[in-house]
């Protein structure tokens, strides 16, 4: 880890006479970048103190930071009231190589190693920058090297070579990609101990294609051990289409099948891969490191190498944000994360549309089972006083079969019903009803069920079968009295 409160920024003059310790500035504001091969600089925002260190501030002077030296090239006054300030942008010395300027060129295209160019611009320069390689490269050819930079001559290297370059002030350190990159046991954990990530791909370099050239014959011009062919990556082309780009041209090469592995290996085949994140746990992030990255959300996970940092070295609640790449690796773990989030997507798909489809059956099977109506009265047979005469009366039917009730589609159904669930129903016969009398039993001598005359008439009548009946004249009053006697009808005038 880094120990904070011995850091320091010394400022010091380009002709190294005056140097200090630069006290009042703004400690959240001290930014310092690395980026693979692209930039290494330092951001601060200073306050005037009157200090030697202030003063200092100045371009072309130099800061001193973490034990590397940075050379100030943008310098911005910001006055703010009674508060004077500066802010300041200061690039590795590194850059200085550029400074190195090789006049010289050597004509025609012609095969280096990447020790050759190294030798051709820095040796005896008088600014003290050496270098060192570290890993194994192969020649390539470069055509007219020379009339240029240094700093343009690594910059060649990069590109033919594939190689990083990492500096410790001015001694610059060149590796190759196998001796780079360094495995660790640290881990980036979404969730756990990073708390932003994004990633992206780009495509604007993919070469899958390219004209092959070997070595020519000696003394026969345009006459090679093996004649130019396409080298193409199949697998890039098939995901990516063809891409082709700039010839490779290499004297090492009189055999096809070598060149064509060259040729391969040195092709742009795949996006180059670019995730980001923030680190909030406590291992040192350092260039080159390659650290296990988990993603849970996306089904991600990957090993990848440290290609940027952004840290403040003044300010460690201030965590580092930091810039990962593993290319081809990168871009296959994220073709299986994303063919398993498709499959799950359409899994959850496949679900939540059985479960419309069941919803769907089930809001059909209650739409069927609604009920419908036909208004009463409608029909002859039907008509009847209406209760209340602002509300529609109907009589239930079902649209379609509705096994739950026991009906067929149209048929007419009523709902059992009680005095109490029929609404207005009291109101309507309140008084129209009259309460029923009550009687005791009739005697001959006192009034009942019926009159006491009336019992006596009833007492009178005998009950079948009879002996004699009883007749009056219709004409002249008389009484007869009508018996049956040994089968024959009798009849005798009454007293």
């Amino acid at each position: 880890m880094i120990d904070f409160k011995r850091q320091k920024i010394l400022v010091q003059d380009s002709a190294n006479q005056y140097s200090e310790t630069l006290v009042e500035f703004d400690r959240s504001s001290v930014k310092r970048t690395w980026k693979k091969n692209q930039s290494y600089q330092i951001d601060l925002t200073a306050t005037n103190d009157g200090s030697l260190a202030y003063s200092l501030l100045r371009n072309e002077n130099s800061l001193l930071v973490g034990g590397q030296e940075y050379l100030i090239k943008q310098v911005k006054p910001d006055l703010k009231g009674y508060s004077n300030q500066v802010e300041i942008t200061a690039n590795h010395v590194y850059y200085e190589s550029r400074r190195i300027w090789q006049y010289n060129k050597r004509a025609g295209t012609i095969t280096y190693s990447i020790q050759d160019i190294l030798h051709y611009f820095f040796d005896n320069n008088p600014y003290g920058f050496t270098w060192e390689v570290i890993g194994n490269f192969s020649k390539v050819q470069i055509e007219n090297l020379g009339n240029t930079s240094a700093l343009d001559a690594l910059n060649t290297c990069v590109e033919k070579f594939n190689c990083v370059i990492y500096p410790d002030n001015k001694h610059i350190r060149i590796y190759a990609r196998d001796a780079w990159q360094k495995q660790v046991d640290k881990s980036y954990l979404y969730g756990y101990n990073t708390t932003t990530f994004s990633c992206s791909w780009d495509t604007t370099s993919i070469q899958n294609v390219a004209m092959c050239y070997g070595k020519q014959k000696d003394g026969e011009e345009n006459q090679y051990y093996f004649p130019p062919f396409l080298a193409k990556n199949t697998t890039s082309i098939q995901r990516w289409g063809e891409r082709p780009g700039a010839e490779i041209s290499d004297e090492r090469f009189t055999d096809q099948n070598a060149m064509n592995t060259y040729a391969l290996s040195t092709m742009q085949a795949d996006p180059v891969t670019t995730m980001s994140l923030t680190y909030e746990g406590d291992d040192q992030v350092l260039p080159g490191e390659v650290w296990y990255l988990r993603v849970e959300p996306e089904q991600f996970d990957t090993d990848v190498e440290v290609t940027s940092i952004t840290d403040y070295p003044f300010a460690p609640d201030h965590r580092p944000e930091v810039e990962l790449d593993n290319s081809i690796r990168t871009l296959l773990d994220e073709d299986v994360a994303q063919e398993r989030a498709i499959k799950t997507a359409i899994k959850d798909n496949q679900a939540a549309a059985k479960q419309i489809k069941q919803t769907s059956e089930k809001a059909a099977q209650a739409y069927d089972s609604r009920f419908i109506g036909d208004l009463y009265g409608a029909e002859p047979k039907l008509k009847a006083r209406a209760v209340a005469p602002t509300l529609p009366g109907y009589i239930l039917k079902v649209p379609a079969d509705n096994p739950d009730l026991g009906l067929k589609k149209g048929q007419q159904f009523y709902a059992a019903t009680a005095v109490d669930y029929v609404a207005g129903l009291a109101e309507f016969v309140d008084g129209k009803i009259p309460e029923a009398p009550s009687y005791d039993l009739a005697t001959p001598t006192k009034d009942g069920l019926m009159s006491k005359a009336d019992k006596i008439k009833l007492d009178k009548l005998k009950t079948e079968p009879l002996t004699s009946l009883q007749m009056k004249d219709a004409v002249n009053g008389s009484i007869y009295m009508i018996t049956v006697e040994n089968g024959e009808i009798r009849i005798k005038k009454g007293e």
